[in-house]
């Protein structure tokens, strides 16, 4: 009976390959009597210490004492034998087993059949054994062997601490074949549209095909040795955090996924404009509730690292899957790990999905104002205007003054997109027809670029 009730709920956890610790087994006995024996049933008990000689094998000293009690108010009789023993695991390291065992004493005893051991956290669990038992006996001369059927029930007690686990193999990302290059990124009109073409471009082949738009950045995992980015990502977009891993049966971060979080850290900064869910996931080991609450912990060990780093919590919510979102097979050490991981998803979105660099105090570089006999730039008079166009791949006026508080309109008229770019600020991408609006609050000389056509110059400068 206790056999098929621990069948009916597995053989629980299996030993490490490596726990070769010392456990003592104390067992109650119950031995059926033989009925060529002159006795009713024996009772008694078994003390087992054994040791683990490989992942599958066990070997003990047991010793043993029975009771048989005598029929009809007979005098009863007393077994005891001290021997070795083995257990060979049917499953690995735990569960059911062969067992056979040979003890000596006041008779020769003999045990052979099927035990099981349920185990629990760090090993310790309950034995139960249904064995063959035989007794050789010499000193009763009207029969010299008993068979009869020997039930061991009780515990299994491991000393020491259990050995530590063994650290998960890193996960190695498949990095890609890099693209071919792109056919037509000379900087030359190569379609004759009158336009250059955008450098990433690979057509090249219509005058009207729209080549010259910037495709938007894309959401992506980074690449391995690159820093983590968050362009180009929007609401519903999912990067796993690969690397970002913690002690075992913790919510502690190892000292390597702390350094992956500095630089998401990074990345949320240069995104002001989203806020995340952090999400934890686990392998298939373990009950659902365990682990739900165990990878509900783990997010929020990550929210409060980002915390430490400055990221605002109202940017970031937490929640434990657990279980329950498998990337791959759990019956595999390496879709287990796999499926250990913390994800970082976008929940709201206001921008445009580009990372915006760190304001820089204006003053901090502008360059002095011009000597005062310094003659006025040719290309306009101080406070000549407060327009810059954007045509034929260059900014018109090259060179612009203007009075200090004046507010500069940049418009493109361009058919390709542009960047006004300056040194601690500058402009969202530039379609045709869009504009860039600057003021100018100190004295100085300005300079800027497009950031896609560096060849395109221009200078502000504040009077």
């Amino acid at each position: 009976m206790a056999l098929a009730v621990l069948a009916t709920f597995g053989s629980g956890t299996a030993l490490a390959q490596d726990d070769n610790r010392f456990y003592i087994a104390p067992m109650a006995t119950y031995v059926l009597s033989d009925k060529d024996r002159d006795a009713d049933d024996a009772l008694g008990g078994t003390l087992a210490l054994g040791t683990r000689l490989s992942k599958s094998v066990e070997f003990e000293l047991r010793g043993t004492y029975l009771k048989y009690k005598g029929d009809d108010d007979g005098e009863s009789s007393k077994i005891k034998g001290v021997g070795f023993g083995a257990n060979a695991f049917l499953k690995g390291s735990g569960g059911p087993y062969l067992h056979l065992d040979v003890m000596g004493g006041d008779e020769t005893l003999f045990n052979v059949g099927l035990g099981w051991d349920f185990l629990f956290k760090n090993a310790f669990g309950i034995r139960a054994e249904a064995l063959y038992h035989s007794q050789s006996n010499s000193t009763d001369d009207s029969h010299d062997e008993y068979k009869e059927p020997l039930f061991n029930l009780g515990l299994r007690i491991p000393f020491g601490k259990a050995p530590e686990p063994p650290a998960p193999a890193p996960v190695m990302a498949v990095v890609a074949e890099p693209p071919p290059p792109p056919v037509c990124s000379d900087g030359l009109d190569n379609d004759g549209d009158g336009l250059i073409d955008f450098p990433a471009d690979k057509g090249c082949s219509s005058a009207d095909d729209g080549d010259e738009t910037d495709p938007a950045p894309k959401c992506a995992p980074p690449i391995p040795g690159q820093a983590i980015s968050l362009d180009g990502c929007g609401v519903g977009d999912v990067i796993v955090l690969r690397g970002v891993n913690f002690d075992f049966d913790k919510a502690t971060l190892t000292v390597n996924a702390k350094s992956i979080l500095d630089g998401v850290a990074t990345a949320l900064e240069s995104r002001p404009d989203i806020k995340v869910e952090l999400g934890g996931h686990t392998d298939g080991k373990g009950s659902d509730s365990y682990n739900e609450a165990l990878s509900d912990r783990r997010s929020k060990s990550v929210k409060d690292y980002l915390t430490k780093k400055g990221i605002a919590t109202s940017r970031m919510t937490t929640k434990g899957y657990g279980e329950s979102m498998p990337v791959a097979t759990n019956d595999t050490d390496e879709g287990r790990e796999l499926n250990r991981r913390v994800e970082l998803k976008v929940t709201e979105s206001s921008g445009g999905g580009v990372s915006v660099a760190p304001p820089v105090p204006v003053d901090a570089t502008v360059a002095p104002p011009p000597a005062a006999d310094a003659p006025a730039p040719e290309s306009a008079a101080a406070a000549g205007g407060s327009s810059v166009v954007i045509e034929n791949f260059a900014f018109s006026p090259a060179t612009l003054t203007v009075a200090v508080g004046t507010t500069v309109t940049w418009t493109n008229q361009d058919g390709s997109n542009h960047f006004v770019k300056f040194t601690d600020a500058g402009s969202e991408r530039l379609k045709k027809g869009a504009t860039y609006t600057r003021t100018f609050t100190a004295a100085g000389s300005y300079t800027y670029e497009c950031s896609i056509h560096p060849s395109m110059t221009g200078t502000i400068v504040v009077q």
